[in-house]
């Protein structure tokens, strides 16, 4: 009993008597190599690669029925993908029909402007007859015709070529009247002609063939879905590609925030998902110009950056192939770097705890160049020293 009371006031004493620096994990300043270093993830691809889009000539929307097996070999005028054309067919049938009825509508235009002018050609031949007979009356003796009887006569020659002059002018209204109703029907009929001829060219075109021989890939939206059957694609959109895989290049996305000091020509170090143990080297060709988000649903922003790899084997360096990578944004030798959990700051400026005996004590100092993890001290430490890596109270004060 006595023992074991000595032994806890030994320990008590003990801890009484521990200093601060006694109370926190410490770490010994030294020169070293630093290197700041950005990581990423993203997939591979080939820098060059001939696109497969819808073939020209149709501004409607097409859906893909059937697609050659994704990373499958393909042969120059091979058939690597189809479209349904059943919308088109329809389309065609439809417009076909329309066709017929504008020309038997126009048809009928004519008939019917042939029989109206045919019926006033008739008048018109009465009306001829009336007044060549109304000229062939003469009033030789003006003593064997009543008064009336001569003014009446005169009268009807008169209506008779009043009546003439009327026919003839109903005759071109007919003629100017259908000529409208037909050109009518041919603007129709030529809206209906556009739109066959369109339904046609789909159907015509219901296939793509491989312009050469080599490996097919699919291609991704802008949001990273996989096109494949069923898409709806437009004019001018990728469907796929036939990439060039002698030459292959990483499309990395790096955080917006974490891209502080990104620039190109910078070295990147790379693994392959499916091969840990074959690292690859590249360097940074380019950035984007702006961040974007890579998910709909998240507001998180992108930078894109392509990275040109030191070497192609289509054996296992193949399109779409998941990878992580370091980007080395600078190195530096013979320099101090601490841990970023070492480091302080309030108003005065950055500060560390330093090591005084069993004391701590906290001294200003000043940052180089800084990375996610650590950063470098360019005045304040010296080596040898030890620095805490938190406050003893577990706080940062």
């Amino acid at each position: 009993m006595t023992r074991t009371f000595l032994i806890l006031l030994c320990l008590l004493l003990s801890a009484c008597g521990a200093g601060e620096a006694d109370r926190v994990e410490t770490l010994e300043v030294r020169n070293g190599e630093f290197v700041i270093s950005l990581l990423a993830k993203g997939e591979l691809r080939a820098a060059e690669s001939t696109p497969i889009k819808p073939p020209a000539g149709s501004n409607d929307p097409r859906t893909i029925s059937w697609l050659a097996p994704n990373f499958s070999t393909v042969r120059e005028g091979e058939v690597i993908a189809r479209f349904d054309v059943s919308n088109a067919e329809r389309g065609a049938t439809e417009t076909g029909i329309e066709l017929n009825k504008v020309d038997i509508q126009v048809m009928a235009k004519e008939r019917e402007l042939e029989r109206l002018l045919s019926e006033l050609g008739h008048e018109l031949e009465l009306v001829d007859i009336e007044k060549l007979m109304a000229d062939q009356f003469t009033i030789e003796d003006s003593l064997a015709y009543s008064r009336h009887e001569i003014i009446d006569a005169t009268r009807n020659k008169e209506l008779l070529d009043y009546r003439s002059g009327h026919l003839d002018n109903k005759k071109g209204r007919y003629s100017e009247r259908q000529s409208a109703d037909v050109e009518v029907l041919g603007a129709v009929r030529a809206t209906q002609e556009t739109q066959n001829q369109e339904h046609q060219q789909q159907i015509n075109q219901a296939e793509i063939r491989a312009p050469h021989d080599g490996f097919l890939v699919y291609e991704k939206t802008w949001w990273g879905l996989q096109i494949d059957v069923g898409s709806t694609v437009f004019p001018g959109n990728r469907i796929a590609s036939i990439p060039n895989l002698d030459k292959m290049e990483a499309v990395l996305k790096v955080l917006e925030t974490e891209a502080v000091g990104l620039d190109e020509g910078q070295a990147v170090d790379l693994k392959i998902d499916a091969y840990p143990d074959r690292p690859l080297t590249g360097i940074v060709n380019s950035i984007s110009a702006t961040a974007a988000p890579i998910d709909r649903d998240s507001p998180v922003k992108y930078f894109t950056v392509i990275v040109a790899l030191d070497i192609a084997d289509p054996d296992w360096i193949t399109p779409d192939a998941q990878i992580r990578a370091e980007i080395h944004i600078n190195r530096l030798d013979d320099t101090i770097a601490i841990p970023n959990q070492a480091l302080f700051q309030d108003q005065s400026g950055d500060w560390v705890l330093v090591r005084s005996g069993r004391d701590l004590e906290r001294r200003r100092v000043t940052l180089g160049l800084r990375g996610a993890t650590r950063s470098q001290v360019t005045a304040g430490l010296e080596p040898g020293e030890e620095i805490a890596l938190y406050p003893p109270d577990g706080t940062d004060s």
